[in-house]
């Protein structure tokens, strides 16, 4: 079960490593809309993307790998 918190706007969560609190990304709540909350992401250590584009471009990378590996 995944970890459910309530922020209001302008409330943040923050995300790290264990081993290193230095390498932190911050979720900030931006806004809140009709049907959406609008969300700020900061850090420096993280590439971040919609998790429909992560699983396509993860599926790709995978598939092209694998295709380079068979060729060898």
């Amino acid at each position: 079960m995944p970890l459910k918190l309530t922020r209001t706007v302008q409330q943040a969560i923050v995300v790290h490593p264990k081993d290193d609190p230095d390498k932190c990304l911050t979720i900030r709540v931006m806004d809140i809309v009709p049907n959406a909350v609008c969300l700020g992401l900061m850090g420096d250590e993280y590439s971040i993307c919609r998790a429909e584009k992560f699983g396509q471009n993860n599926n790709a990378y995978h598939e092209g790998n694998n295709d380079e590996s068979s060729n060898k």
